[in-house]
């Protein structure tokens, strides 16, 4: 089996205790099959204690005051403390890793709703990069696995990988590129001519599809009311979704009206000026944020075959965050920094990620909701 993840996977460390915002708390604990079986099992005092903290019938943990019921004072893991590390479930042994699974291929990502692991995602300046590792495990194999579809779709990657790693460009017209290559690519994923995504993409490495870019992305810019007014309905659309914490829908509601009723167009279009020229020396923090959605989900196309809606799923986390961040920029007196970049981010990705139906229900609406064509979404991103 090979095993494809971040270059910083291994660096990470979980902050116990020190962690500004525990996963323990907040959200359902899924228990595994063996897990449970190991519960029902352990002896004396802490088995009964154990036992009476689980939901049964949910196969989740049980919360107190939407805290796991064995999360101490220290917020530390009574289970980790009083059995050791071997009876953790599955769910807390891996979290905040995330796996996607291929055939003979393991993508692993830390998962950005983990706040330590968001700092390391976002903090990091360099260009992001991969690496891989081989064990020896049981061959798996998937009855309907595209493999040829699977490997044009790392190479889409790949190319996905480098636009939004050209640091020449403004973020701006990174993910406007590859939201124009991956609306021209799905009409072929579509039609099944994979062979032509090869001179695709090389075509779009060229000067000249740069050059017929610009020209075509100039008719999206300078058009502030229809990008203000494509960003709140965007915004909205987040109030559909299953909400995990009630206090992510207070921020949502504020926010939203510090941007779109406190202020005036003109003002607004002033204040996404500033930001964005505060924000040149951070500009890094919403490229790794693009890498990273890309690459826990692009290559999920090969089970659907949308990797447009992927790649849109991507930019548009990457804009609604982005838009968070210039709202509490200015709550905060037109400061910003990384931990609150970071608790934006992680923030969003609990309510988002940790949520099947929510990731789904987002996927679906960039997918199939008119607000989500690329003409529109092109005029939010270049319109201010």
């Amino acid at each position: 089996m090979e095993y494809l993840y971040p270059k910083y996977f291994y660096d990470f460390q979980c902050e116990a205790g020190e962690c500004s915002d525990t996963c323990c708390a907040g959200w359902k604990i899924a228990i595994d099959p063996v897990s449970l079986k190991k519960y029902r099992k352990y002896p004396g005092f802490f088995g009964n204690r154990l036992r009476n903290s689980v939901d049964w019938e949910t196969k989740t943990f049980d919360q107190y005051h939407r805290r796991c019921a064995l999360l101490n004072e220290e917020n530390l893991c009574d289970i980790y403390i009083e059995a050791g590390p071997g009876m953790l479930c599955k769910t807390c042994t891996r979290y905040p890793r995330h796996y996607e699974e291929f055939e003979n291929l393991r993508e692993i990502s830390l998962s950005l709703s983990c706040p330590a692991a968001a700092r390391m995602i976002l903090g990091d300046k360099e260009k992001l990069t991969f690496e891989t590792s081989f064990r020896k495990t049981p061959e798996e194999e998937y009855e309907s696995f595209d493999f040829f579809l699977f490997t044009k779709l790392q190479e889409i990657r790949d190319f996905l990988y480098e636009r939004i790693q050209d640091r020449d460009r403004s973020m701006e017209l990174r993910m406007a590129e590859i939201l124009a290559a991956g609306h021209d690519l799905q009409s072929r994923i579509g039609r099944k001519q994979l062979y032509e995504i090869d001179d695709f993409l090389k075509w779009c490495r060229t000067k000249a599809f740069q050059r017929q870019a610009d020209k075509k992305f100039s008719a999206y810019q300078n058009h502030p009311l229809e990008a203000r007014i494509q960003m709140r309905r965007m915004w909205r659309r987040l109030y559909r979704m299953e909400v995990l914490k009630p206090e992510w829908t207070t921020f949502l509601k504020y926010q939203e009206l510090r941007l779109y009723h406190d202020m005036s167009l003109d003002e607004y279009r002033k204040a996404c000026h500033e930001f964005e020229e505060y924000m040149k020396d951070q500009e890094t923090e919403y490229e790794q944020l693009l890498m990273y959605f890309i690459f826990v989900y692009f290559c999920g196309a090969v089970y659907d075959e949308n990797a447009y809606g992927k790649i849109k799923l991507a930019v548009v986390s990457t804009m609604l965050i982005r838009e968070m961040g210039m709202a509490v920029w200015l709550e905060n007196g037109k400061t910003f920094t990384l931990e609150d970049q970071v608790r934006i981010a992680y923030r969003y990705a609990r309510e988002i990620e940790h949520s099947d139906p929510n990731i789904e229900t987002l996927e679906a609406m960039v997918t199939d909701e008119d607000l989500f064509r690329l003409d529109r979404l092109l005029k939010g991103l270049l319109g201010r």
